[in-house]
């Protein structure tokens, strides 16, 4: 191990195929360092399970030592009051303002909705036209679900959609400082914007879910924005990319000209728990040792960052047969695409069900791809820039 430069540290992976790097690096065990990202990389699924739920952790990117050049952005309200960063009495207080509205049975309550807005922007598209199933279909349907449910209005939800690409670049805790500057700008921006409205659901409540975070006497008016602004924008980006990634997995055809997506049904449960284990939009999660302890027989001292590489472990081979090929109903456990422990995501209810109702109206019209899909260059959150795609009826 070297010793860390005094610089914030790059993901060493492919974007596009992060895949044959994971694999690479796995030959050396479930537990290696490097040298690009300064860290740790946690490759095994026990090993990543091990760090994402065990205790002597941190999320708070600040005590990672080898990003000491980007402590001046890690110090702004949007991570010292974000759930996503923060552990301890302050999570829970952050975690507990809006945990009983995220649980599986309120969310199945959103179903309705969630079927209309599916049904609303899949069957505008027209036959026999070439689209970007990014731009018309991914990234507007969950922005358009989460929207409706936190009262935004049009301006609000054209916001969220302009500025979201430049903050999920800095929500896994390692970015640039370019790009650490530019997402704490970002977000600055709409906290500015999102903050008038949090004060007046605070004074007038209503029926959304904005209404109901202001509610709580515990959060302050930063606090109330800065985390719908996290779910908002966590929310609708990872699921816009598992949509995408799902799509090209689904219709691209195969040697012999067929199609997953002609043999499997896109309601059964187990087909998107496959296409999260394969195609995992968070592609690691940041952690930062507070204690010296020992993983896959590695010694991790404390203050050493590691990268849980969910993506890498959902492929361990050691963990699932023929690890890269598409099986649901495959045996073995829960893919960590969600992540584990206190910090497991609090969206998965509602990413599962948007997913499954979004690939189920796509799937009824026969889509085909008729293009190369191209990936984005965001290693931390992995998913396709375009998926040209036309619709069969």
């Amino acid at each position: 191990m070297t010793t860390p430069n005094l610089m914030t540290p790059q993901l060493p992976w492919d974007a596009a195929d992060p895949y044959p790097f994971y694999e690479a690096r796995r030959r050396d065990g479930d537990v290696v360092w490097d040298d690009t990202a300064q860290a740790w990389l946690i490759l095994g699924y026990h090993a990543a399970r091990e760090v994402l739920s065990g205790l002597h952790w941190t999320s708070d990117p600040r005590a990672n030592t080898a990003a000491v050049g980007a402590t001046e952005f890690f110090n702004s309200a949007f991570v010292e009051a974000s759930m996503l960063f923060t552990d301890g009495p302050t999570h829970d207080r952050l975690r507990g303002a809006v945990r009983d509205v995220f649980g599986r049975s309120f969310i199945n309550q959103l179903s309705d909705g969630i079927e209309s807005i599916c049904h609303d922007t899949v069957s505008a598209i027209a036959a026999d036209q070439s689209v970007d199933a990014m731009s018309q279909i991914a990234l507007p349907l969950p922005i358009a679900v989460i929207g409706a449910w936190l009262g935004l209005d049009a301006d609000q939800c054209a916001a969220l959609r302009e500025y979201s690409p430049t903050i999920i670049r800095i929500l896994g805790g390692f970015a640039d400082l370019e790009e650490l500057e530019h997402g704490i700008g970002a977000a600055a921006a709409l906290l500015t914007q999102m903050l008038p409205a949090a004060a007046d659901r605070r004074a007038h409540p209503r029926d959304d879910l904005l209404s109901f975070i202001a509610a709580d006497p515990s959060l302050t008016l930063d606090e109330v924005v800065i985390n719908a602004i996290l779910i908002a924008v966590a929310g609708h980006e990872t699921t816009a990319n598992l949509l995408g990634a799902s799509l090209i997995r689904l219709l691209t055809p195969s040697s012999d000209g067929t199609c997953l997506a002609d043999g499997i049904n896109p309601a059964d449960p187990v087909v998107l728990t496959e296409l999260l284990r394969l195609d995992s939009p968070v592609q690691a999660a940041g952690r930062t040792a507070t204690a010296d302890q020992t993983i896959a027989g590695i010694d991790i001292r404390c203050g050493e960052t590691v990268l849980a590489c969910v993506a890498a472990a959902n492929r361990d081979p050691a963990v699932y047969a023929e690890s890269d090929q598409f099986r649901p109903g495959r045996p073995g456990p829960a893919p960590l695409t969600f992540g584990h422990g206190v910090h497991f995501c609090l969206g998965a209810p509602l990413a599962r069900l948007e997913t499954t109702a979004a690939l189920r109206h796509i799937l009824r019209r026969r889509p085909v791809l008729v293009g190369t899909p191209i990936w984005r260059e965001t290693p931390a959150i992995r998913g396709p820039l375009t998926v040209p795609i036309t619709f069969g009826t």
